[in-house]
């Protein structure tokens, strides 16, 4: 007997479905028949809500990067405090950031696990992306404040996110990246 569910839940079903897939064989060794047969559905059920295996890879990397800034803007949270203290309140540490993913061992060990440096930097990017728009806000704030003095906070908020995002990605395993980063932050915006 055919059973109907809400769009959106067989949707979330599909996806969930395809990280448990992906996370077992590996994203290049999955096929929509795989998912299909773990969740005991048609392919043509899949290929209703996805067009193709890389539509859910792109829904999986979008839900995650939501996960992971989500709960790094909570952890971070530091009303009251000045965009020096907050700066310094980092540690800079790339365990740090990666603290709020061990809540999702599933997602956690598809983009973590060794062989998946594409996909993990592809989430990093996709993560940045969307932190953007929370560090533009906390920087005009900090503008509005007087605590800096820079005219195009549009390019201050890519610079300050993506910087880092190069150093953590190529030096984050040194004992000092994180120090350089807020040293050097602080030294930019001359606080």
């Amino acid at each position: 007997m055919r059973t109907v569910k809400d769009p959106d839940t067989r949707k979330q079903e599909i996806l969930s479905g395809a990280l448990l897939v992906f996370a077992r064989k590996g994203y290049d060794k999955t096929t929509i028949s795989d998912i299909a047969r773990e969740l005991g559905i048609s392919q043509g059920l899949c290929y209703r809500y996805y067009a193709s295996k890389e539509e859910i890879y792109d829904a999986a990397v979008e839900e995650y990067a939501d996960i992971i800034v989500r709960a790094n803007l909570k952890r971070f949270d530091s009303k009251g405090k000045t965009l020096k203290e907050k700066i310094r309140s980092f540690s800079g540490s790339l365990k740090e950031y990666r603290e709020p993913e061990k809540d999702n061992e599933l997602l956690y060990s598809l983009f973590h696990s060794e062989g998946s440096q594409k996909m993990h930097d592809q989430l990093m990017i996709k993560t940045a992306a969307k932190l953007v728009p929370h560090i533009k806000k906390e920087l005009e704030k900090a503008r509005d404040a007087g605590e800096i003095n820079i005219s195009d906070i549009d390019a201050l908020s890519y610079f300050f996110v993506y910087g880092q995002l190069g150093m953590l990605l190529e030096h984050g395993s040194e004992k000092d990246c994180g120090k350089r980063i807020k040293d050097t932050l602080i030294e930019i915006l001359n606080l």
